[in-house]
Formats: structure tokens, C-alpha cells, sequence
């Protein structure tokens, strides 16, 4: 008997000694964690600037007004207290307060009055916890390109949701021993704060954005379009100072398109891509400006009838005619001479089928056709703009390729980052590489003035200012790849100015317009843009030109109507 005694005895004198000499530590960590408590404390999410640090995005501090239904003894009372408070009906706070469970959600994101008019209160079982509001001061403009954020704050779309790590910034977190009464032990309080998001400055400038939302939105109401698309670029650095993405709302209303179609939507460029053509021939020293070709009316291969906007008689043309005038059999006879594989890598060089360097959310490499796998006709289709397919800002970029003297220039939407404490610090300066050389970007840029001076593009010249530039009329194909939609078309134009010594670029793109033709939609709403740039940046005047208008005094004229000659003028 004595020996099981003893026996016992030793028994726990054993595992007393393991629990309180080699794992006490565990089981204190245990006894610890059953009267911790702890609370997230959210941090502010960074801003979002223009270039000129107007804020686009900012937080503000908020609370969540929480209830723990079971310390809840009079549901109606409490609703009823809190229901103007929060501007919520007494029923369906009463349903909250009478659930069983112990955390409801009563209101979100409630402003600092309300939250200490709640507080007053002192109702037992209602607590508050830290939140945060997004707010876009500018209310929806950019909004495709700035993007959204989720109910708990974090990014959903857009430049929200890119740069949502930076933006995000780190949570801190507030911790208690709590005795089983509910006291919290003294001394036992740790708070590790919040850390603010890092603010991001875009390229973006606020008040050009406004005006190309402007202009763009009366040009979709004129010409009843289903969407239109505006991006204004700074020729030498990349940077994009607009970039505008709208649709018809209700009535007349213009509203902003779900999703950033400058970088997401593709689409036949139709005669804006013959510039991929042209570069490559006179890069290739296959043709000259003023050298004639013979162009008929229309051609036929392989048993496919191509043929230019309106029916002509066979006339010389010279290849800065073909330019102007849009001549797609002219432009076929060209591709001729280029041959295949001297056009797919011009299209590969320029740009076309690879994503640029923006990352954006669901941004588009574009469609290009492998050249082993074209047919016969794809030879007359493709540099005539056909069968690939690009995002708006993939043709700028070519076009602003030739701008620069033949360099192309990622684009770019920021250009710095903005701590918490507000120092700012740049970002590295866009990648460039040349395309074409700088005498092939002079001969092209004198070419694409003759599209402004005379050719289909009238409608884009800015008083005072040299302008270069090409329009394009794309047939929109059907999504069951059975030809194209019947009377559907994309009209862009896309150019630069001052064209003898480049400062900005700019495209509009605008999705069945009436009238269907880039030259009389879409190259009004550029001059209307780029005028405002041009004298928003003090850009002097193109020697030869009279100046016109200032800055403050910038007219946005009436649609005015269209007659059949002007139609035909404008065709492609």
C-alpha cells in the first residue's frame, strides 16, 4: 500500500516537474491566449494625384458601429435610438439586434459626428470599430483608369487594384489581457500602429483629362457612338496626360465605361495601321514620298475584291497621295514590294501583339496573325489595317514613334511614388528603343500633313499649329467570325502637333459613329483636345501659322452637319 502511495506521489512530482520546468512556456502561452484580445487597426489607404497634386483618391478615417446581439436586452429600444443615427429603418436594425450570434455589423464606414453622437448613446452591447472611407474628389472622372476598391478597401479594378500593395499600406493591430469579467489587466496593453499606404502621382493631368472627357462626350451624344476613347501623350517622355473612356448613359447623359477600353478593348484600326506600311517601305528605301504609282480603282486576289472608298478611275498617285487620300489599293500595291515577312516584323517592331510596359489590369496584347498562317488575300488585308486587331494605346504609340524622330517610348501613367510623410520620390524614366530612323520619321511626318492639310483629315488642323496625323474607318467584325456587322464601324484619327517640332500626340476612337468616318468624328474631337493641350502648355506656335485662341477662350463648337462631299473627302 505504501508503495503505490509512494508510487502516486512520485508520479506527479514528475509531471509537476515537466510542466513547470520544461513546458511552461507552452502553457503559459496558453493561459495568455484565453485572456488576450485583439483589435486590427486599419491604415489609411494612400492617395491618388495628378501631376499636379490635385488629390484623385483618398481615404478618410471611419468606424464600423458593431452589435453583440447577446448583451442586447431590448432590441426595439436600442433600434429605435439608433435608426436616425445611422439612417437606418428601426425594423431591419431590430432584426440585426434580436440575431443570435454575437457580431453583427449595424453600419459601415459611419463619419467621426455620427460615431461620437452613437457613442452618447452608451448603449451596452453596440461597440465601434477603426474603418476607412475611399473618396474620389473629382467624383467620376478617369474613374475607368483610376479604378475601384472592395467594401473592406482593398483594390477591385484600374490603378486601384495595380497598385494595391502600395497602396494598401500595413495594418496595426491593438492587443489586451482581458480578466474573465471583462477588465482588462493593467499593463498589458501593446499597439503596434497602422502604417499609411504610399500615395501614387499619375502622369495624368486633371484639368486636360476634364476637357477630353469634355469634348469627347459631346462628339458620342453628336454622332450617337456606343463608345469613344481619348489619350493624350507628352511626346518626349511618355507620359500620359488623359486618358478619357466613355459611353452613353441614360437620355443624353455620357457615363464612364466599365473598364479602361484604351488598354483593354481591341479593334481593327482599319487606315490608321497603313503607317506600319509606309514606315517599313520608305525604311526599306523601297518607295519615296513623291514617287507615282499607277492605282486603279479596285484589284482583284484570289478571287477577293478589294477596293478603295469610293470608285475612281485609274490615277497617278504619288505615295504621299496614297497617304492622304487613303488609298487602300494604292497602299496594297506598296505591301507588294514590302513582301510578308518585311511587314509582319514591321508590325512586331512597332509594337503590335505585345502588351505595353503599363501592366495594366486586363490590358490587351492585341491580335496579331502569324505570317506563316496567312491566306493569299491577307497580303492586300493586313496593311490596309485588317485582321489584327490593337488597343488605341498600342497605334499611339506608333504614331508617337514617329513623333519622337523614329524612337518608341513605353508609356507611362506615374511617375512618382508619395511616402506617407509626403516626400516624393520619381520613378525611373520610361524604356525606349529605336524603330525607324530619323530621316524615314521626317518623310513620314511630312506625309501625314498632307492627310491634315488636304487629305481626309481637315478636320483635325489647329489654328496656328502645324498638325500630323491619319484617320481610320474600320469595319467592325462579328464575334462569330462571319464576316463583319453591317453598317458597324470604329473611326479613329491619331496625331501630333506642332508636326515640325513634336510636343504632344494624342488618338480618339470612337465605336459606330454616324457619320462612320474618322476624318469627320473622330479628328474634330483631337483639335478640340489638342488645342487646349497645346495652349495649356505654352507650346509657341508653327512658324508660317497665325496663331489662334488662348487658353481661356477655347471654343467647343456645335456638330455641325455633314454634306455627301465632305463624306466622301473624309473616307478612310
Amino acid at each position: 500500500m505504501r508503495l503505490a502511495i509512494f508510487l502516486i506521489f512520485l508520479a506527479l512530482a514528475l509531471r509537476l516537474v515537466a510542466v513547470q520546468g520544461f513546458s511552461n512556456a507552452k502553457y503559459a502561452s496558453i493561459g495568455t491566449a484565453e485572456v488576450t484580445t485583439s483589435e486590427d487597426l486599419p491604415a489609411l489607404r494612400g492617395g491618388i494625384y495628378d501631376r499636379d497634386g490635385a488629390v484623385l483618391a483618398m481615404s478618410e478615417p471611419r468606424v464600423d458601429v458593431i452589435a453583440d446581439p447577446f448583451l442586447i436586452h431590448d432590441p426595439q429600444t436600442e433600434a429605435s435610438e439608433l435608426a436616425p443615427l445611422l439612417g437606418s429603418s428601426e425594423s431591419s436594425l431590430q432584426v440585426l439586434l434580436s440575431d443570435r450570434s454575437g457580431y453583427e455589423v449595424l453600419a459601415r464606414e459611419v463619419d467621426d459626428p455620427t460615431a461620437k453622437k452613437v457613442a452618447a448613446l452608451d448603449l451596452v452591447g453596440i461597440t465601434q470599430q477603426p474603418d476607412s472611407e475611399r473618396i474620389y474628389p473629382s467624383g467620376q472622372l478617369a474613374a475607368a483608369l483610376i479604378g475601384s476598391v472592395h467594401s473592406n478597401g482593398s483594390g477591385a479594378s484600374g490603378l486601384e487594384l495595380l497598385y494595391d500593395d502600395l497602396l494598401s499600406g500595413r495594418n496595426g493591430v491593438a492587443t489586451a489581457q482581458v480578466s474573465p469579467s471583462g477588465i482588462v489587466l493593467p499593463g498589458s496593453n501593446h499597439t503596434t500602429g497602422p502604417r499609411q499606404g504610399t500615395g501614387i502621382e499619375l502622369t495624368i493631368d486633371q484639368p486636360l483629362e476634364y476637357v477630353a472627357e469634355q469634348a469627347l462626350g459631346a462628339e458620342i451624344n453628336a454622332s450617337h457612338a456606343k463608345s469613344g476613347i481619348a489619350i493624350v501623350m507628352n511626346t518626349h517622355t511618355g507620359d500620359i496626360l488623359a486618358m478619357a473612356n466613355l459611353e452613353p448613359g441614360a437620355g443624353d447623359t455620357i457615363v464612364q465605361a466599365p473598364q479602361n477600353l484604351a488598354l483593354t478593348r481591341v479593334y481593327e484600326p482599319g487606315s490608321v495601321f497603313k503607317l506600319v506600311t509606309f514606315s517599313a517601305a520608305l525604311q526599306e528605301g523601297l518607295i519615296t514620298p513623291q514617287e507615282p504609282f499607277s492605282v486603279p480603282s479596285s484589284i482583284m486576289i484570289d478571287g477577293s475584291v478589294f477596293h478603295d472608298a469610293e470608285s475612281h478611275p485609274t490615277e497617278t498617285l504619288t505615295a504621299t497621295d496614297i497617304l492622304a487620300q487613303s488609298s487602300n489599293i494604292g497602299t496594297i500595291e506598296i505591301a507588294e514590294r514590302l513582301g510578308k515577312e518585311s511587314l509582319a516584323q514591321q508590325i512586331s517592331r512597332l509594337g503590335f501583339g505585345t502588351p505595353t510596359d503599363l501592366d495594366f489590369p486586363g490590358e490587351s496584347a492585341g491580335i496579331v496573325l502569324d505570317p506563316n498562317e496567312w491566306e493569299p488575300t491577307d497580303m492586300a488585308s493586313t496593311p490596309i489595317g485588317q485582321d489584327d486587331a490593337v488597343t488605341a494605346q498600342q497605334v499611339l504609340d506608333m504614331v508617337n514613334s514617329i513623333a519622337t524622330g523614329g524612337v518608341m517610348i513605353q508609356p507611362r501613367l506615374v511617375r512618382a511614388l508619395v511616402d506617407p510623410d509626403g516626400s516624393v520620390t520619381s520613378v525611373p524614366e520610361p524604356a525606349e528603343h529605336r524603330v525607324i530612323s530619323a530621316f524615314v520619321s521626317s518623310e513620314l511626318t511630312t506625309m501625314m500633313e498632307s492627310v491634315v492639310q488636304d487629305g481626309t483629315a481637315v478636320a483635325a488642323g489647329i489654328p496656328g499649329y502645324s498638325v500630323a496625323g491619319k484617320t481610320g474607318t474600320a469595319q467592325i467584325p462579328n464575334s462569330d467570325h462571319s464576316g463583319y456587322i453591317s453598317g458597324a464601324y470604329m473611326a479613329t484619327f491619331a496625331g501630333f502637333a506642332p508636326a515640325d517640332d513634336p510636343e504632344l500626340s494624342a488618338i480618339v476612337v470612337l465605336e459606330r459613329p454616324s457619320p462612320i468616318f474618322g476624318g469627320l468624328v473622330a479628328a474634330p474631337v483631337f483639335s478640340q483636345i489638342m488645342r487646349y493641350a497645346l495652349h495649356r502648355y505654352g507650346i509657341p506656335t508653327s512658324p508660317g501659322n497665325i496663331s489662334g485662341g488662348t487658353a481661356t477662350a477655347i471654343p467647343f463648337p456645335a456638330p455641325t452637319k455633314v454634306s455627301p462631299a465632305q463624306q466622301a473627302s473624309a473616307a478612310h
